[in-house]
């Protein structure tokens, strides 16, 4: 079972599925039915710079980008981005090929919107089945592959706009 960690007043981990959480103790054999992409993004940002992860849930930030370029050919660049209320995990700037977009509620929880991923799902958006799917799959990766480190990166860089335009 994935152990879900306290580090910081926004982040209980006592919060239900689908609210953000931090987790450790995490490997091949840890059971993930309880494990969601907003898991696995809030304990990437918390283990690069825990400030940034602060940021990103700070609704009163209007904008906040993290983009991941990668040194191995294998995975692909990442961002992560939050606009207001709605945020989206794209691989692949020139290509998206996977796109998750997730609503933040003002008490925390994040709602899926849509989501496409070519070409398991060539269809097109399909927000519950691609959700279900693949976002506590990505969220594991992101926990194997700790891409958090930032020696496994060519560049992991945060772009913050504090104010609106």
């Amino acid at each position: 079972m994935v152990r879900f960690i306290d580090v910081y007043d926004r982040l209980p981990a006592s919060a239900p599925v689908g609210h953000p959480h931090t987790f450790e103790d995490f490997n091949e054999v840890t059971n993930k039915d309880n494990l969601r992409l907003a898991d696995g993004i809030c304990t990437m940002l918390y283990n690069w710079k825990p400030s940034v992860l602060k940021d990103f849930l700070d609704l009163r930030i209007p904008s906040i980008e993290i983009v991941r370029h990668e040194k191995v050919t294998f995975r692909r660049d990442m961002i992560i981005a939050r606009h207001e209320r709605a945020c989206g995990f794209i691989k692949d700037g020139e290509f998206v090929d996977l796109q998750l977009d997730f609503g933040i509620t003002e008490e925390g929880l994040w709602v899926p919107l849509s989501g496409f991923m070519d070409p398991i799902y060539p269809q097109g958006p399909n927000r519950k089945q691609v959700l279900d799917d693949f976002g506590g799959q990505f969220a594991a990766q992101i926990m194997y592959h700790k891409l958090w480190d930032e020696s496994t990166a060519k560049e992991i860089k945060v772009d913050i706009e504090r104010e609106h335009p």
